[in-house]
């Protein structure tokens, strides 16, 4: 019987999970780079699949599991401090916090009511939510690119502040240049700022440029390369466009049955900011890439 690709998916996915138990019992947190090997995906998409799948972020499978392990000192009415031990917590106080947010009630609540501790239990023991499939009614197409050169830079740090990096990329671009040469602004996304901590988020900023420009110092050449890609065509903020980002990956999987190629997707902003004066009318589409043959 031919497996669809959200059963593919599922087996890699379910791999990662085991992984994520076995490291946890040993007291680890896998990375996100380690966890993708696992599941054979690239690291760009990995997280977002995850998430897509399984309808949580890695950290809150984590975060889940082990607290899970904690339950049977609950259920032997132990103190809390050993149930935060089983767990990993590195005091009573934050596994209290975590166990409380996660089950609405309050570890020694659970200890001293038993009848509570197998449903909260089976809440651990598995995601709060599945993830939803694609809005038909979304702006959301394939469409096949050619291969295209863009001038780039690297920008390490918050995504809200990615004006400071393509203030810089125009000014480095603009000394080799002529403006009316420039055919497009584009970005490369290389983390999820909803899981990677702010000034850790890697984002490449990028013009096209056609045949004009060279590599100079801290701007590189790249090739976005030609194929079938999802186009999501978003207006709005630009500074939210993580959530239908996920969407575009959700439409590959469950609507079109395809494998998401390795290599991160690109976004295209179609409008410049500056020019428009109502940030909820700013157009970008969301270029997500896909397998050949699949």
């Amino acid at each position: 019987m031919r497996h669809n690709q959200r059963m593919l998916y599922a087996e890699r996915i379910e791999r990662a999970v085991e992984h994520i138990e076995h490291s946890v019992t040993r007291g680890d947190a896998p990375t996100l780079e380690e966890l993708a090997n696992v599941a054979a995906m690239s690291p760009y998409h990995f997280h977002r699949i995850y998430r897509i799948m399984t309808g949580e972020a890695v950290g809150e499978t984590v975060r889940r599991i082990r607290l899970a392990r904690s339950v049977s000192a609950l259920a032997e009415r132990r103190p809390v401090g050993d149930a935060a031990e089983n767990s990993g917590y590195a005091t009573s106080q934050a596994f209290a916090r975590a166990f409380k947010a996660a089950s609405g009630s309050s570890a020694s609540e659970v200890r001293d009511q038993p009848a509570l501790l197998d449903a909260i239990l089976s809440d651990l023991r598995k995601p709060r939510r599945g993830a939803g499939g694609a809005s038909s009614a979304l702006d959301i197409e394939v469409i096949s690119l050619e291969p295209f050169r863009v001038l780039a830079i690297r920008n390490v740090g918050d995504y809200a502040e990615l004006n400071a990096g393509y203030e810089r990329l125009f000014g480095l671009v603009l000394e080799q240049v002529e403006e009316c040469e420039l055919q497009g602004i584009y970005g490369i996304p290389l983390d999820d700022p909803r899981f990677t901590p702010a000034s850790e988020c890697r984002f490449d900023c990028a013009l096209a440029t056609g045949e004009a420009g060279r590599s100079a110092g801290d701007l590189d050449d790249r090739q976005i390369a030609g194929g079938d890609y999802v186009r999501l065509r978003r207006v709005g903020n630009y500074d939210e466009l993580h959530e239908a980002i996920d969407l575009a990956y959700a439409y590959a999987v469950d609507v079109l049955d395809r494998a998401v190629a390795n290599q991160p997707l690109v976004l295209h902003y179609l409008d410049d900011p500056e020019e428009i004066e109502d940030e909820q009318q700013l157009r970008a589409d969301i270029l997500l890439p896909l397998a050949t043959g699949a």
